[in-house]
């Protein structure tokens, strides 16, 4: 059984642990060379830092509770009303926390909650937007219902799953420890690209789709010009893609001394890119406009 298989086995069974999931997940995709894959393995397992930005599914709309005071100490609970543009966000809430602390918020007995910080909860207050007869909002909180952090365990093991499908439908060796990587295979960085998209939700489509998936076909043989433009769309400043054709001339190969130096400083980030999509996916793209440049195959 392979470490894909694992991966499949894994993300269908009805028991077993989503954090030995990514595990495997994790392993997998460092041997790839799939770095942005590894890295949202780790933040699903860690926790998501404050200055990272958040995967669409872990930012969850919800229901605020209001807690109103009144006399005799009588308190009345109501859901608040979405108010004005500045409250719009405190009705969703930014799923941080690592997996396996979610885990634990879906099977607890009662939802999970965050609670208004007390000037939030005075400021609705004086804002007017929902009153209570003779009641005084006191406090509020967000409501996370059990089911819908189910949901998002279970679209993680969702996505898990299509990374495993996906690649085992064209590299079946992915993943082991002798296995292809997107340094020595062109193909696999493509595809590498396209499941980074689909599980992060905010990648950069480079050499993925229809009309880019033979990428280095809208170069044609000696088309300096074209080669350029299309480095420059990769995220290469003007300066590095000019760089880049140059020693593709100079080499008349992909394998030559100049492009394999390019590509390494490339790898080791000593060449800056515009764009969010990682340096081995961009240089395993660049290959193969090398290669409609040449006329190889």
């Amino acid at each position: 059984m392979t470490l894909l298989d694992e991966i499949i086995d894994a993300s269908t069974a009805e028991s077993g642990s989503t954090p030995n999931l990514l595990r495997k997940v994790r392993v997998a995709a460092h041997r790839l060379g799939a770095s942005e894959i590894s890295t949202w393995a780790q933040r699903e397992l860690s926790g998501y830092p404050d200055d990272v930005e958040l995967p669409d599914y872990r930012v969850q709309a919800t229901s605020v509770l209001g807690i109103f005071s009144g006399p005799g100490r009588s308190e009345i609970q109501h859901d608040l009303q979405r108010a004005s543009d500045e409250f719009l966000e405190w009705f969703s809430v930014e799923m941080r926390q690592p997996l396996s602390e979610l885990e634990s918020f879906a099977s607890a007995e009662t939802d999970a909650v965050r609670g208004w910080p007390a000037w939030l909860v005075q400021k609705y207050e004086r804002g007017g937007f929902f009153r209570m007869n003779m009641h005084v909002l006191f406090s509020a909180h967000n409501v996370i219902p059990r089911q819908r952090i189910h949901g998002l365990i279970d679209t993680v093991k969702t996505r898990a799953l299509d990374f495993a499908l996906e690649l085992q439908g064209e590299f079946p060796d992915a993943g082991s420890v002798d296995g292809p990587t997107v340094n020595s295979e062109p193909s696999l960085a493509r595809t590498v690209n396209n499941i980074t998209n689909n599980i992060t939700g905010h990648g950069t489509n480079v050499a993925i789709g229809n009309e880019k998936v033979q990428q280095h076909n809208s170069v044609t043989v000696g088309d300096v010009a074209a080669l350029t433009s299309e480095a420059e769309a990769l995220g290469l400043t003007a300066d590095a893609a000019t760089e880049f054709v140059t020693a593709v001339e100079t080499d008349q190969s992909v394998d030559g001394p100049a492009v394999t130096h390019f590509l390494d400083r490339l790898r080791r980030g000593a060449i800056s890119l515009g764009s969010a999509v990682g340096s081995d996916v961009v240089a395993g793209s660049l290959i193969e406009l090398a290669k409609g440049f040449l006329g190889a195959t």
